[in-house]
């Protein structure tokens, strides 16, 4: 199964999320492979904090070729794809090729506005990849306040699903990062731990219902014609401990 987590605007906690998300599907012994196709190459950096071994990471910030990633996510239960913060080609050819698009977004004005943008791009994907399933995410949500209370009533103005999991702002998350390991390794027994146990509970049962890969037209995708063992890409090899 092909993850990707994609929006148009930095700063929503997109990587964070992803890579927490990764460590706990790892946890459950799915075989995964993350793939760091932003620029900025955020996962990468904590990746090599600490010497971090959590998963395998593969850094890829060009577009991404559909043979190419069909061909390698044969070798893993899931790939987790981190997509930049931006609308182009590289955010294109990712969507072509994922089974679950999350986009994750907090309540607030600007990452509503800005949802929209993204929805679009994904709208004109579609027929590329029929099968593509979207969900939002509520992310950094701050408890006990009314805009905190009201976030998945605004969520409902998109008519796209939700998860039921919501991922508060927690400093725990922000520990974690800088301390280079996941928020279950850092406070397992955290409310942060336990909102992405959740998170990874809900996407778990989705694969069972996974349906065959559609025929994907290649009009964002041919990018390059080289095989997978010469993508060049910079890999971080890595094993859980």
């Amino acid at each position: 199964m092909i993850i990707s987590f994609v929006n148009q605007k930095g700063g929503v906690g997109k990587t964070t999320t992803a890579i927490n998300l990764a460590v706990s599907l790892k946890k459950k012994n799915h075989n995964l492979v993350f793939i760091d196709a932003d620029p900025q190459g955020s996962a990468v950096q904590w990746h090599t904090i600490e010497g971090n071994k959590s998963f395998e990471i593969l850094h890829h910030p060009s577009p991404i070729h559909a043979t190419d990633i069909r061909q390698l996510s044969m070798n893993y239960d899931y790939v987790i794809i981190d997509a930049p913060p931006a609308i182009g080609d590289i955010s294109k050819a990712i969507l072509t090729v994922t089974d679950l698009a999350i986009i994750p977004l907090s309540p607030s004005a600007l990452d509503v506005w800005s949802c929209w943008g993204t929805l679009k791009m994904i709208d004109e994907i579609r027929p590329l990849n029929s099968g593509l399933e979207v969900k939002l995410l509520i992310n950094r949500k701050i408890p006990g306040t009314k805009i905190g209370r009201e976030a998945r009533e605004v969520m409902k103005k998109f008519e796209t699903n939700v998860f039921d999991t919501e991922l508060c702002q927690r400093v725990a998350f922000i520990d974690a990062m800088t301390s280079g390991v996941s928020v279950m390794q850092y406070a397992p027994n955290s409310k942060a731990a336990g909102e992405i146990e959740h998170l990874c509970e809900e996407i778990i049962p989705q694969v069972s219902m996974e349906a065959s890969h559609a025929q994907v037209n290649n009009q964002y995708l041919d990018f390059s014609n080289e095989q997978v063992e010469n993508l060049g890409w910079d890999r971080y090899h890595s094993q859980e401990n």
